[in-house]
Formats: C-alpha cells, structure tokens, sequence
C-alpha cells in the first residue's frame, strides 16, 4: 500500500517541485503497474496502461487539492484503463499471475484456476484480485470500480461462489486465493526500476512546458525590444 501523502508534499507536487512530484508518483508508480499487471495478466498491455495512466496523472496533478485524492485518483483510473484492455486476454502459461507463482513447472491446478478467474465477468475478476491481491477494502474498491459499496460486495460475493465452484471444496480454494495473492505481491515493480520510469515521465511532461515557456519569455523580450526601439525612433 502507498504511504500517506502530506498536505505538504501534495502542495509542492502540484507546483511541480520536480522532487515532490517524483516521491509523489514514486508512492503510487508500484500501485498502478501491480493493477495493471495482475487485471492484464499481460506484460505489454500493463506496460501501456501503467504508462497513460502516469502520464494522465501529470495533467490532473495541480487539480488535486485533498491528501486522499492521489490514492482514489490512481486506483479508479487505472481499474478504468486496465478494463478497457480487458478483451485482450493473456496466454494461460504466460499468464502474469501464473509466471509470478515463480515455479519451474506450472502447477495445473493453479493455472486452472487462474483461467477461471480470467473467465469471470469482468468486474467479479478485479473485485476478487483488489480484495485478495491489493487487500482494498469495500470503499475502496467501490472507487477503484467505479460502483457503489454494496455492487463491489457482490461482484466479490458472485466470484467467491464462482471460483470455489471451480475447486471443488473450500480448502483448495483457500489454498489457491492465498497463491493467487502471493503472486499478485510479487507482481511490485522494483525501486530500481520505478523511479527511473517516474522520472522519466515526468520529464516527458515537463519539457514541452519549458520550452513553450522558454518561448514565451523571449517573446515577451522581443516585444520590450520592438517597443524600445520604437519608442527611440519616435522620440
């Protein structure tokens, strides 16, 4: 889960305090790729959904007036995003969730019971894998769905039913979920790769704003010149 954010760094982050705004993406950079990745089960589509919706949050930065806002902002956005690429669904050996698992052999139980999770309803799938997987509670996962609190319950409730059905029996089913978790916390991106890829958005935003303010500025100089002159001319 992404740490608390300040009033105090949001406030610097919205002026684009270049370091304010990395730590502030940085919190939630391994939240939107860790989403991405597991409601994808793609490593290409994670790769764009995680990139739009960085790139989007620059844009909506200075807007964001609550500590709260980043954290629903990310989440319901990313669910968004992540289910418009839903029709594009993984190989079932190549599947994230099932790579993760980090066995040599694919246990066929396990993968089974990945496709049937692939095979639910759309939003019973990111209900069962931000409740099991990000550990999001009823509210929360309501925003990130984009539903009410009671729909979120019951999108969980119809995939509970759904996937112990798969199983067989309870046991297995818990036995499965808790794996199901264990590769979705090791879907995290890494330090070392997120706060380059921040930055490097960031810098990508950034850049084209300098330069129409770099052009701005000597506008604004030429115009002082034109007018110096003119007035030297007239005088």
């Amino acid at each position: 889960m992404p740490f608390p954010v300040t009033p105090e760094l949001l406030s610097r982050a919205r002026a684009f305090h270049r370091p304010s705004a990395v730590a502030l993406l940085q919190n939630f950079y391994p939240v939107v790729s860790r989403v991405s990745q597991a409601i994808s089960g793609r490593g290409d589509a994670a790769a764009g959904i995680t990139r739009f919706v960085i790139g989007r949050s620059l844009r909506v930065l200075p807007k964001w007036n609550q500590e709260h806002t980043p954290e629903r902002w990310f989440y319901h956005h990313t669910v968004l995003t992540a289910r418009r690429a839903a029709r594009y669904k993984p190989d079932p050996k190549a599947d994230l969730l099932v790579t993760a698992a980090g066995e040599q052999e694919p246990d066929p139980a396990y993968t089974a019971f990945v496709r049937g999770l692939r095979m639910l309803p759309q939003q019973q799938a990111e209900a069962f894998l931000l409740n099991h997987g990000e550990k999001l509670d009823p509210r929360m996962m309501s925003v990130a769905m984009d539903c009410s609190v009671e729909a979120a319950a019951n999108h969980l409730v119809a995939a509970t039913a759904a996937l112990r059905a798969v199983t067989g029996d309870q046991a297995t089913f818990e036995a499965l979920t808790a794996k199901v978790a264990a590769a979705y916390g090791r879907l995290t991106p890494p330090e070392e790769l997120s706060v380059p890829a921040v930055r490097r958005e960031i810098s990508r935003y950034l850049w084209p704003r300098r330069l129409r303010r770099g052009a701005l500025g000597l506008l604004v100089l030429f115009l002082l010149y034109v007018g110096y002159r003119l007035v030297r001319h007239w005088l």
